[in-house]
């Protein structure tokens, strides 16, 4: 049971017109799936990394879950991130944007155990200005047409909640890269989804409720 300090915190961050037990019952629910999920892949269970991209949905992109529990989280930009303002400054001094013709980019670095394995880490940089969640969002990936937004929404439309007959372009170009012998997105959406755990950790520890 809440106690009254909990009940206070929770509706001042969830406003008077929400339930606020079901919107920390259902971050609870999505937070453990989210951290068994990314356990259960770190285990060899690859296929987990689907139910991780469901859970980033559930938490970040449709009628999201987040924001309507901690209002104002914001989030840590990709390694390299150049803003829409920045770009338009340094177009202006070359004539071209700086992501003009760009095919692929990682801005992450990958870690190999000497097992075959590897990771995908210091994907956000966590020393920058943390963001709006809607730019987070759309900041790009792999190139332009794929953000962080379009990857979850690929592998959570065509391969976990749903079945559809190809893979959109996101995922036939994503599958094209191999990082050791995994398709690149699936590590991509995993290290995606260990981020977003650790800051909605740290998030509610720091606002002093038991959602966890």
């Amino acid at each position: 049971m809440q106690n009254q300090h909990e009940i206070q915190l929770a509706s001042s961050i969830l406003g008077p017109h929400m339930n606020i037990n079901k919107a920390m019952n259902d971050l609870e629910h999505s937070m453990n799936n989210l951290e068994g999920n990314i356990g259960l892949f770190h285990e060899g269970n690859i296929a987990a990394y689907r139910v991780i991209a469901v859970q980033l949905w559930l938490l970040l992109c449709d009628e999201p879950l987040v924001p309507r529990v901690l209002q104002d989280v914001k989030l840590h930009p990709l390694q390299g991130y150049i803003t829409k303002e920045r770009d338009e400054e340094l177009k202006k001094k070359s004539g071209h944007s700086i992501k003009e013709g760009l095919v692929f980019q990682m801005p992450a670095m990958v870690s190999f155990n000497g097992k075959g394995g590897s990771r995908i880490e210091m994907l956000f940089d966590e020393r920058r200005q943390p963001i709006e969640l809607e730019e987070w969002l759309d900041q790009d990936l792999f190139n332009q047409k794929i953000t962080i937004r379009q990857l979850i929404k690929s592998v959570r439309h065509k391969e976990a909640a749903h079945s559809d007959k190809d893979y959109d372009e996101t995922l036939k170009f994503s599958k094209s890269i191999k990082l050791v012998n995994e398709d690149i997105h699936i590590k991509f959406i995993v290290a995606i989804g260990e981020y977003i755990l650790k800051i909605l950790k740290n998030e509610i520890s720091k606002r002093g409720t038991n959602v966890t």
